[in-house]
């Protein structure tokens, strides 16, 4: 059935919530994520949770997120028409099923990569160890398929991230690879995973069952702008990694 309502392309994590820590003290908390415990540790302030409530009442609204499958489960959200997944490795339909036609594509686009992504992780944990930096990291896998590498530091600053960064860089372990860096989150991605890619095929599909409809891109990140750039109108909180390099080009 087609839909002449707006399409919404957005990102989850620090656009539509946010851990605690990035919450101004005092800022009433609705519980927008669980941890794996089942308790809550992501949440909305209350201009978030009635902007969440305007997009879902106005348009239909597609999530585009670094999340693996099992993470977007614990997003207490309401999102009924489907989702992108793993930094665009994964798409669900509306009844949260896996897409296997995307699957299939990303098995063939991935498949030099199985082995390369889990010794690419342990080397960066490696490196923080001889740097005398504390991380964890973990590849991102679904059904069987690796996608992306993600290292997070246990340390006071977010800086610490730009040093390991440096140091995999100089020994050429990215070659072919691309790199999502904000906060406490450095992701190496294999090229030809992406959510722009995703995205593309998304809209591909949309355009052939409801036309050409008004599509609006929402996310915090640099490396969000290139699923936002193939909307018709994008946005980013204030005070968003993205918001700050528009501010610094003014």
């Amino acid at each position: 059935m087609s839909s002449n309502r707006p399409l919404v392309l957005i990102d989850l994590d620090d656009t539509l919530f946010q851990t605690a820590r990035k919450m101004a003290e005092g800022t009433p908390r609705h519980t927008a994520t669980l941890d794996i415990e089942g308790q809550p540790n992501g949440y909305m302030s209350p201009v978030q949770k009635s902007f969440v409530e305007w997009l879902l009442a106005s348009a239909d609204v597609v999530p585009v997120t670094a999340r693996s499958i099992e993470a977007y489960s614990r997003v207490q959200l309401p999102f009924s028409q489907g989702a992108i997944c793993a930094h665009g490795g994964i798409m669900l339909d509306a009844t949260r099923s896996l897409d296997l036609d995307w699957q299939a594509h990303m098995t063939e686009v991935l498949a030099d990569y199985q082995e390369r992504l889990p010794n690419l992780s342990q080397a960066t944990l490696e490196i923080g160890k001889a740097l005398g930096i504390s991380l964890r990291g973990w590849v991102v896998a679904e059904h069987g398929l690796q996608h992306y590498v993600v290292t997070k530091h246990n340390e006071s600053s977010d800086e610490v991230l730009n040093t390991v960064l440096a140091e995999v860089q100089a020994r050429g372990l990215l070659d072919g690879m691309h790199i999502h860096a904000n906060s406490n989150n450095l992701a190496f991605l294999p090229v030809g995973l992406s959510k722009r890619l995703a995205v593309e095929e998304w809209l591909r599909r949309d355009r052939q069952i409801n036309g050409e409809r008004p599509v609006l891109g929402f996310g915090d990140s640099i490396t969000d702008l290139g699923f936002m750039d193939a909307c018709h109108m994008w946005a980013t909180p204030a005070r968003s990694q993205l918001a700050k390099l528009v501010e610094r080009c003014l």
